[in-house]
């Protein structure tokens, strides 16, 4: 089976639009979704999407028998959260 990793990113793709395409697109293959919390780093264009929005996905994804996860963040804290690498200027 193949299993996607999918991040929501808030006001990119957090909307009902958005959930339909990635459903649409899951139909062709059996398949499973681990939506992953985005990490931000500074207050640029890439930031996380509200919890609403992951609830919506699990929701969508689950009621058309998708199976999917969700992969919580661990280290945000200390910019060491999964795939991050930040460099803070003192």
């Amino acid at each position: 089976m193949i299993t996607y990793e999918y991040i929501v990113w808030n006001g990119i793709n957090d909307t009902k639009k958005d959930i339909d395409a990635l459903v649409k697109f899951c139909k062709y293959v059996p398949c499973k979704v681990n939506i992953i919390e985005y990490n931000p780093i500074d207050d640029g264009e890439f930031q996380q999407a509200p919890k609403r929005a992951i609830a919506d996905y699990v929701s969508v994804l689950e009621m058309n028998d998708i199976i999917v996860n969700v992969r919580r963040s661990r280290g945000k804290d200390i910019d060491a959260a999964c795939g991050q690498l930040a460099n803070k200027k003192s």
